[in-house]
């Protein structure tokens, strides 16, 4: 299905039910008129960049003059597109939001496309739909896959991209190995700020590996500790450099071999957002 909405043909399927509201099959209308025409769709990302002749529109996309007239008449009729004083074209206020709309949908079943089977196969339910409906953050992401002999490939990848970064922020329902000592060994310093999010069966792993004394050393100068209410069903790492992202199967077991990973601004303010989201649904503790 991902695939056929991809490729184009997302026309031969019913958008909406057909007892919609006329409203509602108002903005189907809109959706289809935005992306199931090659000309269409052209013009409205076009004129994303600016005001522009017929003239200027007809070279840049290579189309012959009536084919572009009669598309900016549909675009025109639907109130998306208008032509000024001087006879340029542009986008109306509604044409603007109809483009980002499109835009933002495209980078969606672009990455979930890129990615298909890492998003299918695994336990998506931790992910709010308003912070999951922005996923197209994740484009650049590079998905880090273990092999039979080396299941543990991605793992040791997060701990070595921990090692340049100075903010560190974790949610996890799953004990990491050695985590205590990476925490309070490898990375304790005065610049560095850890903030972990655990749930209750791995907070209490984690304190018992750890030394006391040094825990309550860390937990005054760098480290924060709160405990989830809930099993988000992945874990995730927001740094100040880079992402990480692993998830559960849909079987309920942890995934420890493939993780999606991303270095760009975008990827992390969009994990951001979803940590911040756990820090709610989340309690300080105390000792």
């Amino acid at each position: 299905m991902l695939n056929l909405i991809a490729a184009g043909n997302i026309a031969d399927y019913p958008i909406g039910p057909e007892t919609e509201m006329d409203e509602d099959a108002d903005v189907y209308k809109n959706l289809r008129l935005s992306i199931c025409s090659e000309h269409r769709r052209a013009l409205l990302f076009s004129l994303n960049e600016g005001k522009k002749p017929l003239a200027a529109l007809q070279k840049e996309l290579n189309v012959p003059s009536p084919a572009i007239i009669h598309a900016l008449r549909e675009l025109e009729g639907n109130h998306l597109v208008r032509q000024d004083r001087v006879r340029q074209y542009g986008l109306t206020t509604i044409g603007r939001s109809a483009v980002r709309k499109v835009i933002d949908f495209r980078r969606v079943m672009e990455v979930l496309t890129k990615h298909e089977a890492f998003w299918s196969e695994h336990d998506l339910s931790g992910i709010p739909d308003h912070i999951f409906d922005q996923i197209g953050s994740l484009r650049d992401a590079t998905l880090i896959m273990g092999t039979p002999p080396d299941i543990f490939k991605a793992m040791r990848r997060f701990v070595e991209l921990l090692q340049d970064s100075t903010i560190v922020r974790l949610v996890s329902p799953v004990y990491i190995p050695d985590i205590e000592a990476i925490v309070l060994d490898k990375f304790v310093s005065a610049e560095l700020r850890i903030e972990l999010l655990l749930t209750d069966e791995v907070l209490r792993h984690f304190i018992g590996e750890a030394e006391n004394v040094s825990l309550k050393e860390a937990r005054e100068i760098y480290l924060k500790l709160r405990v989830l209410r809930e099993d988000p069903k992945f874990v995730l790492v927001v740094t100040d450099r880079f992402m990480a992202l692993a998830l559960y199967r849909t079987d309920g077991t942890f995934d420890h071999s493939s993780t999606l990973t991303s270095e760009d601004p975008e990827a992390i303010a969009w994990s951001r957002q979803l940590y911040d989201h756990y820090v709610i649904e989340s309690d300080d503790i105390t000792f």
